[in-house]
């Protein structure tokens, strides 16, 4: 179903809402479906720099499943760690990288992705002591994670990222909400089609359990 189509569905309840008005609602049903669902599943790929701890992640990212570093899965690291050497040098107070093993992890700090590796001699500053430090070589960083499809656009014949069969859902929340907006207010009507959209969110909440959907998508980011 294209956005014209749904733009069109939308006018059969509500003739008096305009185009651009119902793409920015439709957008918005689209991020409320996604996060609800978690339907929609991107890769993303950037390159480490040695010495770096924290990426920047992509703004579509809704929450990361797993992390490979060269194709290889990484595990979580519960906590954050008491040293904080990003970036490690002489000159702002932080000794230079100690001798790393290759065991990896990664965590979330402050909306970013951060990479560390165990190392065998520990860091020790204040009289606190790390056994982490950041990352210290060039590797490949591949995140799986939960994302948000790609906003409508000004383009009538774009199809939302969402499978066909779920699109429609979209529709019924922007008419759901809609009705709460004079001059079309109805308490009946905007139940009715609000219960059709979680009708729709509870099958795309199955869909993606099923762990059939992978959009197949691969992001270069670059930062």
């Amino acid at each position: 179903m294209k956005q014209l189509e749904l733009i069109e569905l939308v006018q059969q309840h509500h003739p008096q809402m305009r185009e651009t008005e119902i793409r920015k609602s439709l957008n918005r049903a689209q991020n409320d479906y996604c996060a609800r669902t978690e339907l929609i599943k991107e890769t993303y790929v950037q390159n480490s720099v040695a010495g770096q701890r924290y990426y920047n992640l992509d703004n579509n990212i809704l929450k990361i499943t797993r992390v490979q570093i060269n194709d290889v899965e990484i595990p979580r690291l519960q906590g954050d760690p008491l040293i904080d050497d990003d970036e490690f040098d002489g000159g702002s107070g932080l000794t230079s990288a100690s001798t790393a093993t290759n065991e990896r992890y990664w965590y979330v700090s402050q909306g970013r992705l951060a990479i560390v590796e165990k190392v065998n001699n520990a860091i020790t500053r204040d009289d606190k002591t790390s056994d982490y430090q950041s990352i210290s070589e060039v590797k490949e960083i591949r995140i799986y994670a939960i994302s948000q499809a790609t906003d409508f656009g000004d383009t009538l014949t774009q199809e939302s990222d969402l499978p066909i069969q779920f699109r429609e859902g979209l529709a019924y929340k922007v008419i759901a909400d809609a009705y709460l907006i004079p001059p079309t207010v109805s308490e009946e009507l905007h139940k009715m089609f609000y219960a059709k959209y979680m009708d729709s969110v509870k099958e795309g909440r199955k869909f993606a359990r099923s762990n059939y959907i992978q959009t197949g998508n691969i992001r270069q980011a670059h930062f």
